[in-house]
């Protein structure tokens, strides 16, 4: 299997633990985006935003099949491609793994990327991360998988990945604030389509830190 590094911009890191913060008793889910630009030129996964999905009936089909519609539009206008899936479980185990259902979800992202790496089989470019909810603001709350040869999700080498220096700090202060609970998934806008799942006003506020 050729692996590929993965970075982890500020924005996305704090976007997905706000997201944890906001829904502490819930399961949440969402996707990670990356820029196709650094893929060809650098060979890296820069994981550049993160997508709140749901915090209520994670596991709807159509209503994932909508987000993914509107995920996948703003990629392509954007020059992304989406490179992973997150969740963080309602409780967490002793030994953490990925759900079944964010296999099989991590398991869709992991086929549609052959178009990304120009039809090459062997390369790992989509990650599943499942976040230890009692550590959301740390990096190593963080537990990436990539597909293994015999197709099973395996923990990737926290050596493969890196994180933007600011990631703690940024999330601390924003935690403090209490902008967790301004963070919009899809279930939000679904409610109320006037709340954005782009989450333009949080990320305007990482962007100032």
């Amino acid at each position: 299997m050729s692996r590929h590094p993965v970075e982890v911009s500020c924005k996305a890191f704090t976007k997905l633990q706000l997201h944890a913060a906001k829904y502490p008793h819930c399961a949440i889910n969402g996707l990670l985006v990356a820029c196709k630009q650094t893929l060809k030129e650098s060979k890296a996964i820069e994981i550049v935003d993160a997508i709140p999905l749901f915090h209520q009936c994670i596991e709807l089909t159509p209503m994932l099949e909508i987000a993914l519609t509107h995920v996948d539009a703003h990629c392509h206008a954007n020059d992304l491609f989406v490179a992973g899936y997150y969740e963080a479980p309602q409780h967490l185990p002793s030994s953490i793994e990925p759900s079944i259902f964010g296999s099989k979800i991590a398991d869709k992202i992991h086929g549609n990327l052959e178009s990304v790496s120009s039809g090459e089989k062997g390369k790992s470019l989509a990650h599943l991360v499942v976040i230890d909810n009692k550590r959301i603001t740390k990096t190593d709350s963080l537990n990436f998988f990539e597909k293994a040869n015999e197709g099973k999700w395996k923990r990737c080498s926290q050596k493969d990945i890196s994180f933007q220096e600011n990631c703690e700090p940024v999330l601390m202060h924003l935690l403090n604030r209490k902008v967790a609970r301004d963070i919009v998934d899809f279930d939000n806008h679904l409610d109320d389509i006037s709340a954005h799942w782009l989450n333009h006003a949080v990320n305007q506020l990482i962007a100032m830190e």
